[in-house]
């Protein structure tokens, strides 16, 4: 274990958690679903339905609220980061503690569009975003259609992109009905693990 791996080992075991997978499932994405349940359910933009998020995370979350109040983890939106030497890109939404970054992509959708895939999830796969991480997520904001019809077919085509059959895609994330785990070659042939979570907000 290098000097960088133990600091993070450290600082999982300061926060309770065992590894990267242990603190991300059952403490980032479980809080995002734990706010899902009291947010605004109504249609929006994107970076509104995040937003609410957002705020429920600061304000309100049993889960995240005291950690990032004592300014332990925090949470970016808007998160700038390099897509290369001279391009900067906007990440949606992301997590870190010293040492670990959990960056999130968002999507509103009204069908399993295609964007899903290249505005999307791509960002992971070229190196745009996570480089120096081996897990990211893409969350999908349901405004219209039937959420399970868009996660099966955006499953699909998740699996046509260098996709990799391993340990973690072959597992399910079971704290969210709506949801899927893949795994990714990157085009430098790094692999990434990337969760995606749909959920609806379709009261008008």
């Amino acid at each position: 274990m290098n000097k960088k791996e133990q600091f993070i080992q450290n600082g999982l075991g300061c926060l309770g958690y065992k590894s990267k997978q242990d603190l991300i499932e059952n403490l980032y994405l479980k809080a995002i679903v734990d706010s899902y349940h009291r947010i605004d359910k109504s249609i929006g933009i994107e970076n509104d339905i995040r937003d609410r998020f957002v705020h429920d995370f600061y304000n309100t979350s049993p889960l995240l609220m005291k950690w990032i109040q004592s300014n332990i983890i925090y949470v970016n939106w808007e998160r700038w980061v390099f897509k290369s030497d001279i391009d900067l890109g906007r990440a949606d939404l992301s997590f870190a503690i010293s040492g670990l970054e959990f960056i999130l992509e968002c999507k509103r959708l009204k069908n399993a569009s295609q964007k899903y895939i290249d505005e999307g999830l791509y960002r992971f796969l070229n190196n745009e975003y996570s480089a120096n991480e081996s897990c990211s997520a893409m969350l999908g904001f349901v405004i219209d259609g039937n959420i399970e019809d868009i996660r099966l077919e955006i499953l699909k085509k998740c699996v046509k992109e260098k996709s990799i059959q391993d340990g973690f895609s072959q597992q399910k994330y079971t704290d969210w009905e709506y949801s899927f785990k893949t795994t990714h070659s990157r085009k430098n042939n790094s692999e990434i693990n990337v969760y995606h979570l749909f959920f609806e907000f379709m009261k008008i």
